[in-house]
């Protein structure tokens, strides 16, 4: 037996300015019926092959919020995207009034940054600096 695929769904405390943050910081569109975002407050998104589910709960907006990443080893859970260019993804999302941690070149040889979504999920975005 093998896994196929993996979406993760993150809990959000608001469906409506999760689907605005991820359409407008990065891209994301929604997949899913739209139906379901008024009836049952969920919704799968997708930019590129990547898709997330969003689910609106009562128990969302419990992360830590605030926190720079670089600095913080004890994060529950970090979703981390390879974009076809970090550099253009971070003049967007900064052009689009989001504010990630710097873009740095790190010892492990990625070049990356994060930013936290409305809910205090942790998004990191990485690129090899050895790309061909």
């Amino acid at each position: 037996m093998q896994l196929k695929l993996m979406i993760p769904m993150l809990n959000v405390s608001n469906i409506r300015h999760s689907l605005e943050f991820y359409q407008r910081a990065l891209g994301f569109e929604v997949v899913s019926d739209p139906a379901a975002v008024d009836q049952w407050q969920w919704a799968t998104i997708r930019s590129g092959e990547t898709e997330i589910m969003l689910s609106q709960t009562e128990s969302a907006g419990q992360l830590k919020s605030g926190i720079d990443p670089q600095q913080c080893t004890d994060w529950p859970t970090i979703f981390y995207f390879y974009p076809d260019d970090v550099a253009a993804l971070y003049q967007h999302i900064c052009a689009e009034g989001y504010q990630p941690t710097d873009l740095v070149d790190t010892h492990y040889g990625m070049r990356e940054f994060s930013l936290q979504d409305p809910d205090g999920h942790m998004l990191s975005f990485g690129e090899a600096l050895n790309r061909a």
